[in-house]
């Protein structure tokens, strides 16, 4: 039993870069472009990079951003494991709420070390990172903290479970909202000063954290239609992360890409509007 938890609590440290790996796959076939060849090295592509770029000189340029990167690393790290635990045992008031504290942090930190960069570019990305975080974030975290917490109705959750939805695929950093880093036009943006051994702390990092982000809407499904979380849950919970990441994968691909003024101002607008619509659902139904 002690194992098989364990292995439940590193399963998104070795499933993240795998599923980046297939994603890299999917979105090569539906734009006939040649991706990894060969079963194994399009399964471990991702993996290979991150390994690669451990094997290469660490290089820093202030102790500083190692310091910052390797705690966003361990914030999302323990972010993971507690939503794991939330899993398996979802009675738990304190892991509920320390989850969203970690949730909140691990992003802040994520700015933060960009700032630490100072770089003319990082600086670009990082204010764009800033302005979709406070267009999503603020209305992500308090409709996933009633989910947790209170029983609402039917209407409220779905009202609800549309914010998540949105905020998720939002906060992963896909296509029309990576701009903090949009490679072709600001050079990789946040990660331009990351090298080596630093880069794969960050790339790692954002593996992780879009396993964290499609396996909290996968929770919260499960929520929506009151099926009660027991062990044979989480590997429902497992297939249906999977398939939440793929689907938000080949998503990406059909969106264009926004100006950089627009995307976000767009997305405040329609959180807005949804809030609006949740809080009257709320005042409707509350007895």
């Amino acid at each position: 039993m002690l194992i098989s938890i364990l292995l439940i609590l590193l399963l998104p440290f070795l499933l993240a870069p795998i599923y980046d790996s297939i994603e890299r796959k999917v979105k090569s076939l539906i734009q006939s472009r040649v991706g990894p060849r060969g079963f194994i090295r399009s399964l471990l592509q991702s993996w290979f990079d991150i390994v690669k770029l451990f094997s290469k000189e660490l290089v820093i340029t202030g102790y500083g951003i190692l310091i910052i990167t390797m705690l966003e690393l361990f914030l999302i790290a323990s972010t993971a494991i507690l939503l794991q635990i939330l899993i398996l045992f979802n009675n738990l008031i304190v892991v509920k709420t320390l989850f969203i504290v970690f949730l909140s942090i691990s992003t802040a930190f994520f700015i933060t070390r960009s700032i630490a960069l100072n770089n003319p570019f990082a600086s670009i990305g990082v204010f764009r990172e800033f302005h979709i975080v406070l267009s999503t974030e603020s209305f992500f975290l308090p409709s996933l903290a009633t989910v947790l917490f209170i029983n609402a109705s039917l209407p409220l959750k779905l009202m609800l479970l549309i914010i998540i939805a949105l905020s998720c695929y939002v906060l992963s950093s896909r296509i029309p909202f990576d701009i903090a880093e949009a490679e072709p036009e600001i050079a990789s943006g946040v990660n331009i000063e990351l090298s080596g051994p630093l880069l794969g702390v960050a790339m790692y990092s954002l593996h992780i954290k879009r396993y964290v982000l499609s396996e909290v809407l996968s929770y919260v499904l499960l929520k929506l239609f009151n099926v009660h979380l027991e062990l044979y849950t989480f590997f429902v919970i497992t297939l249906l992360t999977f398939i939440i990441w793929i689907t938000t994968s080949i998503i990406s691909i059909i969106l264009a890409r926004t100006r950089v003024d627009i995307g976000p101002a767009t997305m405040l607008k329609t959180m807005i509007i949804l809030m609006i619509l949740t809080l009257l659902i709320y005042m409707l139904t509350v007895k």
